[in-house]
C-alpha cells in the first residue's frame, strides 16, 4: 500500500462513472441529518447527476498524445509480433493507449514482459492498484504484483472462478527468480507458495539461451518518472473538485424537486379522510367556511440558486486544472502562433508525461526484443509530443518548395517538413514518399511527361 491508495479507488469509482459514484453511498455522498430511513437516502442518492469532467479531461489529453500514430523502431522481420504482444490478442499500439489511459488517470502502470508455454514474449499490464510493493536494496530487489487467475470451480468442473494471486518478482544476487503465491483455505487469508511441480516449478528461474537473467523485465512508467516509487496522479486536483461538485450536485438536484413542485394547500374544506383531493380545471371544491383558504405552498428557492452558483464555480476550476478542453474556446481569429503560446501552459506536463511513456514503451520494447535476441539499438518508440495542429500554410509549403528548387534543401528535407507539417498522411516515412515520387515519375514519362498522366490508370 503507498500513499496514493486511497486515491486510487476514488479515481476509479468516478472514472467507471456515475453508477458507481452512487453506489458507494457515504463514501461520496454524505446523509442528510434526519435520513435514517435507507429508502429516503437511496432517493436523495439517486438526484445526482455526475459531470465527469475527470473521463473527459482524461480522454482528451490522451488524444492529443494520440493525435500522430507513434514510431517503432524494430527489425521488419519480427514486427509481426507486435501485432498480438498481449495475452488477450491486443497489439502493441493498444498497449500504448493502455498506458497512456493509466498514467494519465493513476500516474502509475507497470509491464512485464515474459514467456508464455510456446516461449514467445508477450506483455504483462499491472496497474497502480496491482503494483503491491517495489523494494530495491542495492542490487537486490523485490516487485510484488496482485493479478486475476482464471481456474475451475473445485465445486463445479464445468465452471470456472476468478482468484486473486500474487506473483513475486526478485533479484537475488544477480539472479532473476519468479514465485506465485495464492491463499489456501486453512491459512487464513495468509499467501502461500504454490506446491512446485516437475511442469511448474515454484520458484522458478528465467532463463535465455540457458542463461539466467541478471535484471527483472518489468518496466514502471510514471506520470513525474519512471522509478518504482509512485508518482502523483497528474488528475488528482481535478478529482478533488469533482468530489465536491458531485455532493453540491446532488444537494442542487434534491433541492430543486422539492422547490420547484408545489404542495396544494386546503384550509376550511371538509375532506374525507384517506380520499384522494382531485386538482385541476375540472375539479371544484365547496365550503361554507368564509375564512377557507387554498394555495400551492413553494419556497423561494433562494438556496437552490447559491448552490448553483457553487456548481459554476466549481465548473470554472476544473476547467483551469482539467484541461481547456472543458473551456469554452476564443470566438474569432487567432494567429497560430498565438494559440500555441496560449496552449504552451497547458502541454508542459502533458509533455513530461508523453516523455516518460516514450521512454517507457521503449524499455518495454527491448524487454520484448531481449527474448528475441534483438540488440537495444534496434528497438525504439516515439510517442508524439506536438499537441497543438501545426499544419503547413500555403506559403510556407510553397517557401520549402522554392528552396528545394533552388538546391537550398534536399528533397528529404523537404519531405521531412511536409510530413512534420501535416501535409503528408499520418505515418508514412520518408522513403515510402519517396518511392511513390520516383514510381510517379516513371508513369508519367510514360504518359509523355505530364505529370497528370502519373494519376491516369
Amino acid at each position: 500500500m503507498n500513499q496514493y491508495s486511497e486515491d486510487y479507488q476514488d479515481l476509479k469509482d468516478f472514472f467507471s462513472g456515475e453508477r458507481e459514484v452512487k453506489k458507494q453511498g457515504e463514501r461520496y455522498t454524505p446523509r442528510l441529518e434526519g435520513q435514517k430511513d435507507p429508502k429516503a437516502y437511496q432517493r436523495y442518492v439517486d438526484f445526482g447527476i455526475l459531470f465527469n469532467a475527470l473521463s473527459r479531461t482524461r480522454q482528451g489529453l490522451k488524444g492529443a498524445i494520440m493525435r500522430k500514430p507513434i514510431d517503432i523502431q524494430f527489425p521488419e522481420s519480427k514486427k509481426d509480433i507486435l501485432d498480438d504482444i498481449m495475452r488477450n490478442g491486443a497489439s502493441f499500439n493498444d498497449l500504448t493507449r493502455d498506458i497512456c489511459d493509466a498514467v494519465l488517470g493513476f500516474g502509475r502502470i507497470g509491464v512485464l514482459v515474459d514467456l508464455d508455454e510456446q516461449e514467445r514474449p508477450y506483455c504483462a499490464e499491472y496497474d497502480a492498484m496491482s503494483i503491491l510493493k517495489a523494494h530495491k536494496k542495492g542490487n537486490d530487489q523485490t516487485i510484488l504484483l496482485k493479478e486475476m487467475i482464471e481456474q475451475p470451480d473445485p465445486d463445479d468442473p464445468d465452471k470456472t472462478e476468478w482468484i486473486e494471486q500474487h506473483r513475486k518478482l526478485e533479484l537475488v544476487n544477480g539472479i532473476h527468480i519468479v514465485t506465485l503465491y495464492q491463499k489456501e483455505a486453512k491459512s487464513d487469508g495468509e499467501f502461500l507458495p504454490i506446491p512446485s511441480t516437475p511442469d511448474a516449478p515454484n520458484p522458478r528461474v528465467p532463463k535465455y539461451k540457458g542463461k539466467s537473467l541478471n535484471y527483472i523485465p518489468f518496466t514502471f512508467i510514471g506520470s513525474s518518472n519512471n522509478n518504482p516509487e509512485p508518482n502523483r496522479p497528474p488528475l488528482l486536483d481535478l478529482l478533488c473538485l469533482m468530489k465536491g461538485h458531485w455532493k453540491l450536485s446532488v444537494s442542487h438536484q434534491y433541492g430543486l424537486f422539492y422547490a420547484a413542485l408545489p404542495t396544494p394547500v386546503f384550509c376550511g374544506f371538509n375532506f374525507e379522510d384517506g380520499q384522494p383531493i382531485p386538482l385541476g380545471p375540472g375539479a371544484t371544491h365547496h365550503t361554507t367556511d368564509p375564512s377557507a383558504k387554498a394555495f400551492f405552498l413553494m419556497t423561494g428557492g433562494a438556496g437552490c440558486r447559491e448552490l448553483e452558483n457553487g456548481l459554476d464555480r466549481l465548473e470554472r476550476q476544473m476547467a483551469i486544472v482539467g484541461a481547456r478542453l472543458l473551456e469554452s474556446q476564443k470566438v474569432g481569429i487567432e494567429a497560430a502562433e498565438t494559440v500555441r503560446l496560449r496552449s504552451s501552459g497547458d502541454t508542459a506536463t502533458l509533455a513530461d508525461v508523453a516523455g516518460n511513456v516514450e521512454d517507457g514503451l521503449t524499455d518495454v520494447l527491448k524487454n520484448i526484443g531481449f527474448w528475441l535476441g534483438i540488440g537495444e539499438k534496434d528497438c525504439m518508440v516515439s510517442v508524439n509530443k506536438d499537441f497543438v495542429s501545426s499544419r503547413l500554410s500555403a506559403q510556407d509549403t510553397a517557401a520549402l518548395l522554392q528552396a528545394v528548387q533552388a538546391g537550398k534543401i534536399s528533397e528529404e528535407t523537404f519531405i521531412y517538413n511536409l510530413i512534420q507539417g501535416e501535409i503528408l498522411r499520418p505515418g508514412k516515412t520518408i522513403e515510402e514518399e519517396q518511392e511513390d515520387i520516383d514510381e510517379d515519375r516513371a508513369k508519367a514519362a510514360l504518359n509523355g511527361g505530364g505529370l497528370s498522366g502519373a494519376f491516369m490508370a
